[in-house]
């Protein structure tokens, strides 16, 4: 049964639509600033009226579950509202990287005088994208060095 609130956030923040998802996390910052004022309140009310101390310190330790279960609320829900912002790349964008990252790769190679390396990458660059391999691998003075002296 204690489990209980714990599930509920849970669920709430894994199975709602964006919208709800921000309504929830708002619901749990204003329910964990409403606990812990209530904390506070009650703790400087429970000082100034020492008659009532008991009656107090009991209705505040009331809002200790308020803020924490706010919290989780707001914890489980703050990053599950907010959409990824990396676009989703398409094959080809995804090949023009690699091959990008494997012209780099050749061109420090080349620049060491590692030519096993850079014929080894220029026909996986040329495999990733021939127009690339074309217009940018080949382009390198490095790397054409490299390549004659197969």
């Amino acid at each position: 049964m204690r489990a209980l609130p714990l599930v509920l956030v849970l669920a709430i923040a894994h199975g709602c639509t964006p919208r709800q998802v921000r309504t929830a996390n708002r619901a749990g910052e204003l329910a964990t600033g409403a606990g812990l004022i209530g904390i506070l309140v009650t703790g400087i009310s429970a000082a100034l009226i020492p008659s009532q101390e008991d009656t107090l310190t009991t209705v505040g330790i009331g809002f200790v579950p308020v803020a924490v279960l706010g919290a989780l609320l707001y914890i489980t829900t703050v990053h599950a509202g907010t959409p990824s912002r990396e676009p989703k790349l398409t094959r080809r964008e995804r090949h023009q990287l690699a091959a990008w990252e494997l012209t780099k790769q050749a061109a420090t190679a080349a620049r060491v005088r590692d030519c096993t390396l850079v014929q080894a990458i220029a026909p996986r660059v040329r495999e990733l994208d021939h127009d690339f391999h074309k217009v940018v691998f080949m382009r390198d003075v490095a790397i054409q060095r490299c390549l004659r002296e197969r």
